[in-house]
């Protein structure tokens, strides 16, 4: 398949500002909706009785939303409504630990943005395309590192957890790890000295406010990556894991850095080229594209990102 041919776009104006869109509500469940949304307030220390009570009636006044009712008298911000929402709808957010994570992973801090709805659509196409034909395991791949692939890797991995779907996030990247930098976690042991010391044995790192989510980084820097990469203790990793995760995305190194890429993609059997609109120059995707289709691995799309 030609991924040049087989665009999935992805915008990220402005990332990590988007608007929150409204939810729908029919007449005949807002009440309902409204008693549950002032309940988990009062729950949660942002309001009090006497608050929801001025806060309905302005939305009786009004003929508005509860929250925006509540926003419009300054008694809760957007934070405190989109907090109770993702409770009430059982959407795991990192609404408390957002300052430890990098702005860059809307999908945790800003679910409700345009940008994170972009992404859950391209969660539904790649579901499509590849995860429910069977298939668990796929790399994100770019040809350059300002392609910001490992960003989209890592973004995609939090909106397939959000489906409640097991997920792992690899970090295969072992020339430019990232994916320790963007959630903040230990890199004293990871995917490297995994494959280094053929331990029987290895830990994970998980998010507590994204349970679904957990995290293998790229471990120890290392003179020989794409050695590493090529012993079958990889691909044997990767079926043991495939035993325990529904999903599995792992960041791979771009071309520019070396040809890991290809080894790391030939054993996940399946990759998604990132791409930038306007900065990766179309000859470079057809040359990654090219090396890739001669791994035997399928080709899923691209990802074009508009340029910030």
């Amino acid at each position: 398949m030609d991924a040049t041919n087989n665009i999935i776009h992805l915008n990220q104006d402005d990332i990590g500002l988007g608007k929150n869109k409204p939810i729908d509500i029919d007449a005949q469940n807002a009440s309902e909706h409204t008693a549950r949304i002032g309940d988990a307030l009062i729950k949660n220390n942002t309001l009090n009785a006497a608050d929801v009570e001025k806060i309905m009636a302005l939305q009786t006044k009004k003929n508005i939303l509860f929250g925006e009712a509540a926003i419009e008298l300054g008694l809760i911000n957007e934070h405190d409504l989109n907090k109770v929402l993702s409770q009430q709808f059982k959407y795991t957010y990192m609404y408390e630990d957002k300052q430890h994570i990098s702005p860059a992973l809307v999908a945790a801090h800003a679910p409700f943005s345009v940008e994170a709805e972009n992404l859950r659509s391209l969660r539904g196409q790649l579901l499509i395309r590849w995860f429910d034909q069977g298939h668990k395991t796929l790399a994100v791949t770019s040809t350059t590192p300002n392609d910001n692939a490992s960003e989209v890797a890592a973004n995609l991995a939090i909106v397939f957890s959000q489906l409640n779907k097991n997920t792992l996030l690899i970090d295969a990247n072992l020339r430019q790890a990232s994916q320790h930098k963007l959630f903040k976690v230990e890199t004293k042991l990871g995917l490297a000295n995994i494959l280094a010391n053929r331990q029987g044995t290895y830990a994970l790192t998980r998010q507590q406010s994204l349970p679904n989510l957990s995290i293998l980084s790229a471990g120890t820097a290392v003179p020989n990556p794409q050695e590493l990469l090529s012993q079958t203790a990889f691909a044997e990793l990767l079926h043991d894991l495939e035993s325990v995760y529904d999903v599995i995305i792992i960041d791979t190194a771009p071309l520019d850095l070396g040809s890991d890429v290809l080894t790391v993609v030939s054993k996940a059997k399946a990759a998604i080229i990132v791409a930038k609109k306007d900065h990766t120059l179309a000859e470079d995707i057809q040359q990654l594209n090219l090396q890739l289709n001669m791994t035997g691995a399928s080709i899923v799309g691209c990802v074009i990102q508009d340029a910030a």
